[in-house]
């Protein structure tokens, strides 16, 4: 062929120069071609996942340092993976956002009813000795809790930008670089959300391994700015009762949602 299938450009190469479309496209298709084409998105797409995941999850701060090197072919896009583990935790994790909220609604001693959240509801139940309500109500609760904050959890990442470009605008000073560095600490934090909460069904005081998170987020300042240990421990000390703070206030704005169908 010596024009693009797609756009008609002459070509001079194996892809065209205009849209990037690959030579051999437009071919009479035949069986080997489609086994080919096949074989190819499916092994060049697993490895690019597989790679990111595992630089996601091994190497904290590295994919924010790829992308800021223009180092971006071989890797998921940052969107594109904060959103697939966000996903994958709201089908498989029992709580909500990072921390793996859930509903804690009882009756006080007044018999008033009143609404908390929790990352182990149980164990604060018992500790406190409350008197939870039935399941049919929590469940209803729980269910417009969800609705809210999945609305409302996607700022999570702009938040965390927001605290980085702050404290390390003078090193980073593009606030979209910082915005890709929340994308990557969010995936992270929800992909460790996926494993304590399936944890924390076996034993529930396993909830508190979410503490990684902090680790993670220490790490990742380390890389990608080499300041020294102690100013990078008190930044991340900054920077993580931010980001929970920041948890928290959705939470609540969730929790104003469901306040009014208490009874």
């Amino acid at each position: 062929m010596t024009k693009c299938a797609n756009c008609g450009t002459p070509l001079k190469g194996k892809y065209c120069s205009a849209c990037g479309q690959s030579a051999h496209e437009g071919h009479a298709p035949t069986v080997r071609h489609f086994v080919h084409d096949v074989t190819h998105e499916f092994l060049h797409v697993d490895g690019k996942i597989g790679r990111s995941a595992k630089a996601l999850l091994t190497s904290p701060g590295l994919l924010t340092k790829e992308y800021w090197a223009g180092h971006v072919v071989n890797w998921v896009r940052p969107i594109r993976l904060f959103l697939i583990v966000a996903a994958l935790h709201l089908f498989v994790s029992p709580g909500i956002g990072p921390m793996n909220f859930q509903i804690l609604l009882f009756r006080n001693a007044r018999g008033v009813v009143t609404l908390g959240v929790s990352p182990t509801p149980q164990n604060e139940a018992r500790t406190k000795k409350l008197q939870l309500l039935p399941e049919e109500e929590r469940e209803s609760a729980l269910e417009r809790f969800e609705k809210a904050y999945h609305l409302i959890r996607y700022f999570s990442p702009i938040m965390y930008a927001f605290a980085s470009w702050f404290l390390y605008r003078r090193r980073q000073p593009f606030f979209v670089n910082h915005l890709v560095g929340g994308l990557h600490f969010y995936a992270f934090w929800y992909a460790l959300a996926i494993l304590v909460g399936l944890l924390s069904r076996w034993q529930e005081n396993l909830s508190y391994l979410g503490i990684f998170s902090l680790v993670y987020l220490y790490l990742t300042l380390k890389r990608l700015y080499v300041e020294s240990r102690f100013l990078t421990l008190v930044k991340t000390a900054v920077m993580y009762i931010y980001l929970v703070a920041v948890e928290l206030v959705l939470a609540l704005i969730a929790m104003s949602t469901v306040m009014p169908h208490l009874v």
